[in-house]
C-alpha cells in the first residue's frame, strides 16, 4: 500500500531526467563540494556545518548528502537534498526501520536519474547476542524528506546504485539490476548483469557497481584483501535482459593504492574514482589490456577528497558558499585542490613527464637508472615512485614500490629524474618483466600519474 501511495503521489510521475552540464560532487574536509570535470571551477555546496559522510548526484542535477557527527550511531544521521542550482529542497533524518541493536548506514548512496528517489545500503544486528540476527541490504526512500514515512528495504541486495529508477546492487558475487517491470526502485524481481566476480583470479568480494545511463559501461568495485580494493571496467550489452558483459572493455582502472567511489557520467564518456592520491576524473576506459587504456588521462580534482559522484549539476549555476579572501573570481578554493589543468590535460598545470618509449628491467636496475624528463612550474624537490600491485608479484598487501627517484628543480622548466629499481624489488627482477607499473610524480601538493610497461 505504501508503495502504491508513493507512486501515485503528486509530482512522482516518472519523467525522463533532464540532460545537464556534467560535474562531480564529492566530500572534502567533511563538506560537500562540486567541481567541473576538468577541475577548473569548484564550489562548496554545504555552508560550513561539516560532518558530511557521503554524497550522491543525480543526472538531473539534484545532489543528496548524509551528515552525522563522529562517534554517533547511524540512526542519528541526517540527509540534505539540493536542486541543480544549489538551493536546499529538504533536510531531515535519514530514515531507518526500528529494532536494530547495532546498525551501519549508508553503505553506498545514490539518487535515481530524476532525483525523486534515494537508495542506500545498510547492515546490522537485531536481537541480543548470542541470538542476534545479522542482516544487510538496501533501503529506498523519497529523496524529499518532507513526504517520507518509512524506508522500504530488501535484504541480500547490497551496495545500491541506480540506473534510471531501477536499483543495481550486489547479490553474492554477481551484480544484479531490478527488472524494469514497474520503473521504480521497489521492484522485487532481479536479473544478473552477466558478471560474476568469483571467476576473477584472487576471488575478490563484490562491492558497488555503477552503470552509465547508456547501459554500455559498468564500473565494478572489488575487494581482494583488506586494503586492496580495485575497480574493474566492463562493457555491457545494454540493460535489457538478458544482459551480457562484452569484450570491448574488460580491465582494471589505473588506480593508485586502495580505490573506491566509482562513478560513470550519464553519457558514459567520463569516469571518476577515489584512490590514494585523491578524487580523479578521466576519460572512459576501453580495451582489455591491463591497466585500462583511458580516452583521456586522469585529472586530480582534490588530493583530500572522497566519495565522488558524477551528476548533472552546473557548477556555474550553483550558489557559492562564502569565498575566502583573495580567491579567484567565480571559484571557491577547495581543500586539497591542485592547480587546474586545461580541459583534456592529464596532469596539474605545469607538472608533466616524458617517459621513454621503452623501459627495460635491465635499465631500471642499472647504476644510472632510467632518465625521466619532468616539466615543473616552480622550483622545488620532485619525487618519483613506481609501484606494482603486490599480487602481481605473488605477494599480499597493497602496492609495492619497485622504483624511486628524486631531483631538485632550481626554477620552472624541465628537470631530469633518474628512476632506479628499489632494493626490495631487486629480488623480484625477473617477475617484473612484462608488468605494468604506475608512476607517481609529486612536487609539493601537485601530483600526476602515468603507467608504463616494463620490457
Amino acid at each position: 500500500m505504501f508503495v502504491a501511495a508513493l507512486l501515485l503521489a503528486p509530482g512522482l510521475i516518472a519523467t525522463p531526467a533532464q540532460t545537464r552540464a556534467a560535474s562531480v560532487a564529492y566530500i572534502d574536509g567533511d563538506e560537500v563540494w562540486v567541481s567541473t570535470l576538468d577541475g577548473s571551477r569548484k564550489e562548496r555546496l554545504s555552508t560550513g556545518e561539516g560532518d558530511y559522510r557521503a554524497v550522491a548526484a543525480a543526472d538531473n542535477g539534484r545532489i543528496i548528502a548524509v551528515q552525522n557527527e563522529a562517534g554517533k550511531i547511524s540512526q542519528l544521521s541526517r540527509i540534505k537534498l539540493w536542486d541543480g542550482n544549489g538551493q536546499v529542497i529538504s533536510q531531515g533524518p535519514l530514515p531507518s526501520v526500528a529494532g536494530w541493536s547495532s546498525y551501519v548506514a549508508p553503505l553506498s548512496l545514490d539518487l535515481t536519474a530524476d532525483g525523486v528517489f534515494a537508495v542506500y545500503g545498510y547492515s546490522g544486528y537485531t536481537g541480543i547476542v548470542p541470538n542476534a540476527f545479522f542482516s544487510s541490504g538496501h533501503y529506498a526512500i523519497l529523496s524529499d524528506t518532507k513526504t517520507n514515512l518509512q524506508p522500504i528495504g530488501q535484504s541480500g541486495y547490497k551496495y545500491p546504485t541506480t540506473f534510471g529508477r531501477r536499483v543495481v546492487s550486489a547479490s553474492g558475487s554477481t551484480p544484479v539490476a531490478q527488472i524494469a517491470d514497474t520503473a521504480n526502485p521497489f521492484s522485487t524481481t532481479w536479473g544478473p548483469l552477466g558478471i560474476d566476480v568469483s571467476q576473477v583470479p584472487g576471488g575478490p568480494d563484490l562491492h558497488r557497481t555503477d552503470v552509465a545511463a547508456t547501459g554500455r559501461l559498468a564500473l565494478v568495485e572489488m575487494s581482494f584483501d583488506p586494503g586492496d580494493d580495485k575497480i574493474a571496467a566492463l562493457s555491457l550489452s545494454g540493460m535489457d535482459f538478458p544482459i551480457t558483459a562484452g569484450p570491448a572493455t574488460d580491465c582494471f582502472l589505473p588506480t593508485v593504492g586502495e580505490a573506491s567511489g566509482a562513478s560513470v557520467s550519464q553519457d558514459g564518456t567520463r569516469i571518476a574514482w577515489k584512490d590514494a592520491e585523491g578524487v580523479k576524473v578521466a576519460g572512459a576506459p576501453s580495451g582489455a589490456t591491463e591497466p585500462c587504456a583511458l580516452t583521456s588521462p586522469p585529472v586530480l580534482i582534490s588530493a583530500t577528497g572522497r566519495e565522488p559522484s558524477i551528476g548533472g549539476a552546473d557548477v556555474a549555476q550553483l550558489r557559492p558558499a562564502a569565498v575566502a579572501p583573495n580567491a579567484a573570481p567565480g571559484s571557491t578554493p577547495a581543500p586539497g585542490s591542485t592547480p587546474a589543468p586545461a580541459p583534456g590535460a592529464g596532469a596539474p598545470a605545469g607538472l608533466s613527464v616524458r617517459i621513454p618509449a621503452t623501459i627495460t628491467t635491465t635499465a631500471l636496475a642499472g647504476t644510472n637508472g632510467v632518465p625521466l624528463k619532468i616539466r615543473v612550474a616552480r622550483a622545488g624537490r620532485v619525487s618519483v615512485t613506481a609501484t606494482v600491485p603486490a599480487r602481481r608479484l605473488g605477494l599480499k598487501g597493497k602496492a609495492i614500490v619497485v622504483g624511486t627517484g628524486s631531483a631538485s628543480a632550481a626554477r620552472a622548466g624541465t628537470v631530469t629524474v633518474k628512476l632506479r629499481l628499489s632494493r626490495k624489488a631487486r629480488k623480484y627482477r625477473k617477475r617484473l618483466k612484462g608488468l605494468t607499473l604506475t608512476l607517481r610524480i609529486k612536487q609539493g601538493s601537485s601530483t600526476t600519474t602515468r603507467t608504463f610497461k616494463l620490457r
